[in-house]
């Protein structure tokens, strides 16, 4: 007769890393499709100036937040440096879909359709705001989807949607990489607890 001796602090701990990866998911997944719903809308500057947009990225916003900062919590078999990049990658993101749902409102209703295109697309415009999170996206991704890979800390299915959520990443619109991200999250979330310590 064996017996085994759980640290119960260790097991609260990693049940409550799991709540927080399924919550952050959840909350990520609503606000990106909440955002994608808004391609349904009208034009651009109609899109952006929607009460929806607003609600669909705070929810994002929340969503990636509590993802990152799960992340920098999570005790796995993984470098710092994999863990760091992707959460930066997750802020980085974050940042990208608060401006875009909160941010914009306030050029989107004080333009035009044509005044609203040709400051929202225009190619500095772009740069500053989504470089950082292609880059970041990319590196942290692939990085933490070849070490989850390769170390088994990371479910099979959810190191293919970080890897995809890499490539994605590298497109200016937020919503593919973090329905792919929340995925991802999600199947951490639920994994076992004492896989996660």
């Amino acid at each position: 007769m064996t017996t085994t001796t759980i640290d119960h602090a260790t097991s609260t701990r990693t049940g409550s890393l799991g709540h927080a990866f399924g919550v952050g998911s959840v909350l990520t997944a609503l606000g990106s499709l909440g955002y994608v719903s808004l391609n349904f809308v009208g034009s651009a500057r109609e899109a952006y100036a929607h009460p929806l947009g607003v609600v669909a990225g705070v929810l994002a916003t929340l969503g990636v937040t509590v993802l990152a900062l799960t992340l920098m919590r999570w005790r796995v078999a993984l470098p710092g440096w994999v863990v760091v990049t992707a959460a930066a990658a997750m802020v980085g993101a974050a940042i990208g879909v608060w401006f875009w749902s909160v941010g914009i409102v306030g050029l989107a209703s004080n333009t035009d359709d044509t005044q609203f295109t040709e400051l929202a697309w225009s190619p500095w415009f772009i740069i500053g705001m989504y470089l950082p999170k292609m880059l970041l996206g990319l590196v942290g991704f692939a990085a933490l989807a070849v070490t989850g890979w390769r170390t088994r800390a990371v479910p099979r299915l959810a190191c293919l949607a970080f890897g995809l959520a890499a490539v994605v990443s590298l497109f200016p619109p937020h919503p593919p990489a973090l329905l792919l991200i929340s995925l991802g999250m999600f199947l951490i979330s639920r994994q076992e607890p004492a896989s996660r310590e």
